[in-house]
């Protein structure tokens, strides 16, 4: 389920990218999805997953409706076996889970996915018994609010509710005691918290909300990514016993400086385009950073990032830097360096017939410049 962002993204953010929306299907059609139970050898996992018909195959004209469309007490797992270990519900508009009987699954089953339905009611006595849960994914439904339907999962370690209605972090997370992975993208948060025992978390992606200030992550020392892309934060801070990060991403936010970082010497990856940062700075313990995005900020110059001696990826676009001077004293002694961006300053947009030519000669380890690459 891991997600990994691309160099081109407006920020970077491993949420799920939707599957094709279901074509126009009449009630019928739809009460008539198909089961598909996947044979496997003994060793492997029993895995079911209900699609719809072919949309091809449908002849409506009409629009997708807007509201849950699977006829609510109708049951069309019942030829499932007990035994089933990988549930995938995938785009039914699914209203209610009451007609499904998911608790007669309890004893295995390991994986649910629920997403891009129409659930907004999370009933504990549906998901208390599901007691050996995994992965549960509610990528966008309607989930205002988790309660204490989740509280009995120990073993989940993977929870997706990205693009719901939630306000807050859920204080159901507390009784996760297995927990690494969490989605909240786009959702209504505006305050980090409910986070103080989930000490097992290893991966927390905030992404698009409404949040303006990094707090309460203290308990947080496992912790290796936070996604916080697309908030409102306007200063790094209070990342201190983030001990064990890799991977820090606060793109599409209004942070003016670089700063706060001194305690992160693990950092690998550092993603903070789209901000406002205007000098590079405050990296001087992070050396084993491989990946720097500091794109369309107001940067006026290339400096401080001489000593990131494993540095292999650094994106700079869409700034201020008038020359191509300092590539020779930041970059040049950087063996790992592989790829730059710096298209879109005017180092580039004032030379546009040598700008490429003059990194190649500055920069002959790299393989490649902006979204080209370097011939050989």
């Amino acid at each position: 389920m891991h997600r990994h962002p691309s160099h081109l993204k407006p920020f970077a953010s491993h949420s799920k990218v939707s599957s094709p929306m279901a074509s126009d299907l009449s009630a019928e059609e739809t009460t008539a999805a198909v089961v598909e139970e996947i044979a496997a050898p003994a060793v492997a996992e029993r895995s079911a997953r209900v699609v719809l018909p072919d949309p091809e195959e449908a002849d409506s004209d009409e629009e997708p409706p807007d509201e849950a469309f699977i006829e609510e007490d109708r049951d069309f797992l019942v030829s499932l076996p007990d035994d089933t270990e990988d549930l995938e519900l995938v785009h039914l508009r699914i209203g209610s889970l009451a007609a499904l009987r998911l608790p007669r699954f309890a004893a295995h089953l390991k994986k649910l996915c629920l997403r891009q339905n129409f659930i907004s009611h999370l009933d504990p006595e549906i998901f208390h018994p599901l007691t050996r849960l995994q992965e549960l994914d509610l990528y966008d439904n309607k989930v205002k609010h988790v309660d204490d339907a989740l509280n009995n999962l120990s073993e989940l370690s993977v929870l997706d509710l990205s693009f719901n209605l939630i306000k807050t972090v859920p204080e159901a997370l507390q009784h996760l005691p297995s927990l690494q992975t969490v989605y909240f993208v786009q959702n209504r948060i505006s305050k980090i918290s409910s986070l103080q025992a989930s000490v097992s978390l290893r991966s927390l992606e905030l992404g698009g909300n409404k949040i303006r200030k990094i707090e309460n992550l203290d308990a947080l020392v496992n912790l290796e990514e936070l996604w916080i892309g697309k908030n409102k934060i306007t200063k790094l801070e209070n990342l201190g016993t983030l001990k064990r990060l890799k991977i820090l991403s606060l793109q599409s936010n209004r942070i003016t400086k670089l700063e706060g970082l001194e305690e992160l010497d693990t950092l690998e990856e550092l993603y903070l385009s789209h901000n406002g940062v205007q000098r590079i700075e405050g990296l001087e313990y992070n050396l084993k950073l491989t990946t720097l995005d500091l794109g369309n900020n107001f940067i006026s110059e290339l400096e401080n990032i001489s000593h990131l001696t494993q540095l292999q990826e650094l994106w700079i676009s869409g700034n201020k830097i008038p020359t191509l001077h300092a590539l020779d004293s930041q970059l040049k002694h950087i063996e790992t360096l592989e790829t730059v961006y710096l298209e879109g300053n005017p180092c580039q947009t004032t030379d546009m017939a040598g700008y490429r030519r003059k990194i190649i000669l500055a920069l002959p380890q790299l393989k490649q410049i902006d979204a080209t690459f370097v011939k050989v």
